[in-house]
């Protein structure tokens, strides 16, 4: 299947569609042009069982984090309105089924960050005329449970939710916006988000991530789940057994959230927050990425391997459960967005971690990126 994918304004003059936010068991809804979304209003009823599927595979292409220049409080902003930014990646981001990433800060035109200047103080504003990148590009999912998301106080963070659902993205991970709910050529899919900050729903707060997964998975055929969490930098590409901490915060256990996540009916996880990829493990018969890095950050340190911006395209069966995909390798040169990178690092950073990282790996990945299972 592949989805067909409009700009707003084509979009509107053919089809309204809607968004579902779902907070604490109530649903509210947004109009926003998407030629491929409507609207199921009984998803948002929880004894609702999940469709028992169909025959053909879907396909999801998973991002890590995404910020696309900031007007505050520096104005560091991409060449030629960041037109070009995924130049090179649009084809796969539009092809996939339903595509998802992490936004790394917030979309408003007016606020002052929260945040005392300093050496580890950073603050991300983008601009809410840049959504329009977000839709070009083919998102239909984006988690905002990070660490930036209320940079700008809860203003910044309403503004945010607002803008992307006035354009027809689903956003989820803050007590405002639990879970979003969309259906994409007749497939619903179920979108959820966690991280560790308190203004973010908390990887550490197993209670509420089992309350929300569970119910989510009543409403959906597909349940993706995006998280942020683990340590930072290149001194944290490996996924360690435990907690971790960064510069002595809690970031959480990720092994025990994404295992648990899976267990109350998740069908892939993908993480984000450590800046750097790390390994992916099959687990129960479902994919789970430690961490796609960073993957359009225009204006953050982006040497070594906090470079690298893999792609993620997996293939579920009609259950859910893996069935093969591929890492599309790309590079961030500059503060122009991803660029395809001919030597396949990032491919080839994941499969050595994952080789290193987890036991009893059930995972093959080729020196192209395809992966496969045992």
């Amino acid at each position: 299947m592949v989805k067909l994918k409009l700009t707003l304004l084509i979009a509107a003059a053919m089809a309204v569609a809607t968004t579902s936010c779902v907070n604490n068991g109530v649903s509210t809804t947004t109009a926003a042009g998407a030629d491929s979304v409507t609207k199921d209003d009984s998803a948002t009823t929880a004894t609702i069982q999940p469709s028992i599927h169909f025959n053909d595979t879907i396909s999801i292409a998973m991002v890590g984090d995404v910020m696309l220049g900031s007007i505050k409080p520096n104005h560091i902003m991409p060449p030629n309105e960041g037109k070009e930014i995924f130049i090179d990646c649009a084809s796969l981001l539009r092809d996939a089924d339903v595509t998802c990433g992490n936004l790394e800060g917030v979309l408003a035109d007016k606020g002052e960050t929260r945040k005392r200047p300093g050496p580890l103080s950073f603050s991300f504003m983008m601009p809410t005329k840049s959504v329009q990148l977000l839709v070009d590009a083919g998102f239909d999912f984006m988690g905002i449970a990070n660490n930036h998301i209320f940079d700008f106080w809860k203003a910044g963070t309403q503004s945010t939710i607002q803008t992307l659902r006035d354009a027809g993205i689903g956003v989820a991970g803050t007590a405002d916006c639990e879970t979003a709910l969309r259906d994409i050529n007749g497939v619903k899919y179920g979108f959820c988000a966690f991280g560790h900050e308190d203004y973010s729903l908390k990887t550490q707060d197993t209670t509420t991530v089992r309350r929300i997964v569970t119910s989510l998975r009543k409403q959906c055929d597909i349940l993706i789940v995006c998280f942020h969490g683990g340590s930072e930098g290149t001194g944290a590409r490996h996924v360690p057994h435990g907690k971790e901490y960064f510069h002595g915060m809690d970031r959480g256990d990720v092994r025990q959230f994404t295992h648990l996540c899976i267990d109350c009916g998740a069908d892939i996880v993908y993480g984000n927050g450590p800046h750097v990829p790390r390994a992916m493990e099959l687990y129960n018969g479902h994919l789970i990425a430690y961490s796609l890095g960073n993957f359009a950050t225009i204006g953050m340190g982006i040497t070594a391997q906090v470079g690298y911006a893999p792609l993620l395209v997996a293939r579920l069966d009609g259950n859910g459960r893996f069935v093969g995909g591929k890492i599309h390798s790309f590079i961030q040169p500059g503060r122009v967005g991803p660029r395809l990178d001919s030597q396949n690092r990032a491919a080839h950073d994941i499969w050595a971690l994952t080789q290193e990282d987890i036991k009893d790996n059930k995972l093959l990945i080729a020196p192209d990126g395809t992966i496969t299972l045992k």
